[in-house]
């Protein structure tokens, strides 16, 4: 019996016949132009698969001493060793192209025998209606669920077994499906990180966890105060629709989400190839064009809507918390993603003062720290926050201090601000604009972080930037950039959020 378990594996791509249950609009995309008569061919490797393949009960096994103070009876998952290929460059290059179908592919080739893999989709919760309110954050967490190609065991044991974790993030005009995984693990971990896209199935007995773990992280999520601010900031600047839709999946509506909603979501939603970047770090371009290729080829050119992002301003939010403290944001209208005024706004950021500042001797406080110290005798922090999504940004001040000094601190930070309306000097100027470099510089040094910027250039841009054309755009700015933007931040109606102690909290009217 234990033989055959080793030798026998079922046929996990789905036969024509098979996907005539699927709904309408699933089938179309799933099978193409391919009439009832014709054989559906298949688009996954099964022999190349089957060299992962491990038996049941082999993949889990009980160790009596691993070590007697560490795993003495654990529970463990053994490694699988191989002799990877190591062909890559000695030094990365972004080198983008673009499918037939429209899907934009990204390659940084490097010379590490571990790659990471990014699946970028031009969708989020700001696409999400009243009644789907919810959708992606249970998407996400029944994303390796079955389909049409593969059952809930193996959408979670392949990845294992290749030493690849999945990750779903989903934000509020962007989806980003990641993992790192050996090399000659990439197809496979691929095909399993876009299956959903091509062939989803969202049986209603897989979505009850799902949905199960959708509450418990909006819980976590919304235990920080930072992100119940920005959940009201974008509530109150995009009116509720559209990017000011939540970010987190509620209670009220968790219910109402079954297979039917989540089916024609995706039909409707994740149809569109020109929102669909494919990012390989640590791969070389023909590979990522061919990979990209193989599983995303039945996906069509459509002209998919972005989300609402028109800003209202002059709103205004004190939400009591408990705690003598108070935390508070002031934001107006921002720059997109891969836009150039989204540089301008990251040099005016680290003008103002970007956070704090480490220095062996001597004082590094920035402007809003230097302004606001005078009006207080307690713990304080102010700071600059630039937030860029595809579509649309915020940019303004988060401050926090005790709750009878944070109308003090916010006013003098918005003092500082307005301040920048008559420009810098030069020498600021330069200091500000090697601060943004190097932070260019420290996120594209990281595998994960060049991964996760290059995806999101590619969405919001089209194609990604390399950091000389990013490093060559910050040294174009002038001083006369550096007004104008700060003039137009400072024209923009504003949104005013705080929590905590917000009894001494001032009105938005009586900041200007």
């Amino acid at each position: 019996m234990l033989n055959l378990a080793r030798n026998t594996r079922p046929q996990q791509v789905a036969c024509l016949s098979s996907l005539t249950a699927l709904p309408k609009k699933i089938l179309t995309r799933v099978v193409g132009k391919l009439s009832v008569e014709e054989e559906y061919t298949s688009h996954v490797d099964l022999s190349r698969e089957k060299k992962y393949e491990v038996p049941l009960n082999q993949i889990f096994k009980k160790s009596p001493h691993l070590d007697s103070n560490l795993a003495k009876e654990g529970l463990i998952t053994p490694c699988y060793k191989e002799n990877l290929p190591y062909n890559g460059a000695p030094s990365s290059q972004i080198e983008a192209s673009r499918l037939s179908n429209g899907v934009t592919t990204v390659s940084i080739d490097s010379s590490s025998p571990i790659v990471h893999l990014g699946v970028y989709l031009g969708i989020g919760t700001g696409h999400e209606t009243r009644a789907t309110a919810g959708s992606l954050q249970i998407i996400k967490n029944c994303w390796l669920g079955t389909t049409t190609r593969r059952t809930l065991i193996g959408g979670h044991r392949e990845p294992l077994q290749c030493g690849a974790n999945v990750d779903f993030t989903v934000g509020r005009d962007i989806v980003a499906i990641t993992a790192s995984c050996p090399r000659d693990k990439a197809s496979l971990v691929l095909d399993h990180m876009t299956q959903n896209l091509i062939c989803p199935e969202f049986f209603n007995h897989e979505l009850h966890p799902a949905r199960a773990d959708a509450l418990r992280q909006t819980g976590v999520a919304l235990s920080d105060p930072i992100n119940v601010l920005l959940e009201e900031a974008n509530r109150l600047a995009y009116r509720g629709t559209g990017l000011g839709r939540s970010l987190y999946c509620k209670a009220g509506n968790a219910g109402a989400i079954d297979r039917d909603v989540l089916l024609d979501f995706a039909a409707e939603n994740f149809k569109d190839s020109n929102n669909i970047a494919v990012v390989g770090v640590g791969l070389d371009p023909e590979h990522v064009s061919n990979l990209a290729d193989e599983y995303l080829w039945s996906l069509e050119g459509g002209s998919a809507t972005a989300p609402s992002g028109k800003w209202t301003g002059h709103q205004e939010s004190h939400i009591d918390g408990a705690g003598s403290g108070a935390l508070a944001m002031c934001l107006v209208e921002g720059a997109a993603a891969g836009s150039h005024d989204a540089l301008v706004l990251g040099v005016l950021r680290h003008l103002a003062g970007s956070g704090v500042a480490s220095t062996k001797w001597g004082g590094s406080h920035s402007k809003l720290v230097a302004a606001a110290a005078p009006y207080t005798q307690n713990p304080f922090s102010t700071q600059c926050v630039n937030i860029n999504n595809v579509n649309s940004g915020m940019f303004g001040i988060r401050v926090s201090a005790a709750g009878e000094e944070i109308g003090d601190v916010l006013k003098a930070s918005v003092g500082v601000m307005a301040g920048l309306n008559t420009g810098v000097s030069d020498e600021a100027l330069n200091a500000a604009k090697n601060k943004l470099k190097l932070e260019i510089l420290s996120t594209y040094e990281s595998n994960v972080g060049l991964r996760a910027a290059t995806g999101l250039e590619s969405i919001a841009a089209g194609s990604p930037s390399s950091t000389a054309q990013l490093l060559g755009a910050i040294d174009t700015i002038t001083n006369d950039d550096v007004k104008e933007a700060a003039k137009r931040m400072n024209n923009s109606p504003p949104i005013l959020v705080s929590y905590g102690n917000v009894e001494h909290m001032p009105l938005q009217r009586e900041l200007q």
